[in-house]
């Protein structure tokens, strides 16, 4: 029997952990035998004065249109746009009994919206059939809050089956790549200052777009760290792959489970990120090194460990390949599937769904 889902939510462009999520959801549904996808792209809406209100009506219209014709819709959403787009999902769905089932990215717990937008998202949230949170520690939060029909949906991607150190190519660790938002909450400056310190034949290459007022004359004056600019999607896999380890010491407020740390688990090289909110749950001493947020020091330190020590950076390198089979897209496209299932079969009547 084939179901017929709608995704709604942001496709690149604009680049990001949600867009790319959302993205690699869609084509394995796409892949499917028994899933038919209609697709609602919501990106681009926003600062574009009467333009972006006439894109946004003609949005609503689609997401209309998508719930009169599927068996579940799905929402694919951050914290801050669930107020403004999910009262209109919700009332297609009751308008053509749907069931609803959203799915939050980011690390932010709904109740940290304030007034009127905490108000509206909580109605959206416990009006939904099933609402998917991408961490561990959202799932307990939306527990506490009483909302019940909670469930973990962690991020994930395609993941290679190859063992990729079965040729030894990973020996050592002289390349430190940096991918992601180039802000300073996502470490950046904490990246300078300690790459700066380290041996001339160690390279930190810098890729992403830049933000919250910083330009690339943050790089002049580095001999160590290049600024690389914006990689296409499609070209992350090899990037990564043409380094030894990723450097994420972040410290971003609405940082869920990056999704670069699981492109990099792809890759088959370890990370060196932060204790920062949910990170620790994906990543461990057996596929990483944590450190403490704002510290160059420490991140200094933990990047000397693996460049001199090759007997640990290879320990790290092959509990990355075992880590990364657990994020695999087609296991939870498998559980995402298995979930519309659910409550297109039940309903709202459905309260533990496991």
């Amino acid at each position: 029997m084939t179901i017929k889902i709608a995704l709604i939510g942001t496709l690149p462009p604009p680049v990001g952990g949600t867009s790319i999520s959302l993205g690699h959801l869609n084509r394995s549904l796409e892949g499917r035998d028994d899933v038919q996808v209609k697709v609602v792209n919501t990106g681009g809406i926003r600062g574009k004065g009467l333009h972006g209100i006439r894109q946004f009506v003609q949005v609503v219209w689609k997401i209309f249109q998508a719930a009169c014709d599927v068996d579940v819709v799905t929402l694919h959403i951050g914290l801050h746009a669930l107020p403004l787009i999910g009262p209109f999902v919700l009332l297609g769905c009751r308008l053509f009994r749907k069931p609803l089932l959203i799915r939050r990215f980011g690390g932010n717990d709904h109740r940290e919206l304030k007034g009127f937008s905490f108000r509206v998202g909580q109605w959206v949230i416990r009006h939904a059939d099933l609402y998917l949170v991408q961490t561990q520690a959202l799932k307990n939060a939306a527990k506490e809050a009483n909302l019940e029909r909670v469930e973990w949906f962690p991020t994930s991607r395609p993941m290679s089956n190859q063992p990729l150190l079965s040729d030894g190519a990973r020996n050592n660790c002289r390349r430190f790549v940096f991918l992601s938002h180039i802000r300073p909450t996502k470490g950046i400056s904490e990246i300078i200052i300690a790459a700066e310190r380290l041996d001339d034949d160690v390279t930190v290459n810098v890729y992403g777009p830049l933000y919250d007022g910083l330009t690339e004359d943050i790089f002049n004056n580095c001999n160590r760290v290049r600024y690389c600019g914006v990689a296409d999607p499609d070209s992350v896999p090899g990037i990564l792959k043409s380094h030894d380890a990723l450097l994420l010491p972040t410290y971003y407020g609405g940082e869920g489970y990056p999704g670069v740390i699981l492109e990099a688990f792809n890759a088959g090289i370890p990370v060196i990120t932060t204790l920062w909110k949910a990170i620790p749950e994906i990543v461990d001493e057996t596929c990483g090194i944590l450190v403490q947020p704002r510290d160059a020091e420490k991140l200094y330190q933990a990047m000397s460990q693996i460049v001199k020590n090759e007997l640990f950076y290879q320990s790290l390198c092959r509990g990355v390949l075992e880590r990364r089979t657990f994020f695999d897209l087609e296991k939870w496209t498998d559980k995402f599937v298995f979930y519309c299932n659910k409550i297109s079969k039940f309903g709202s009547s459905e309260k533990d769904i496991s």
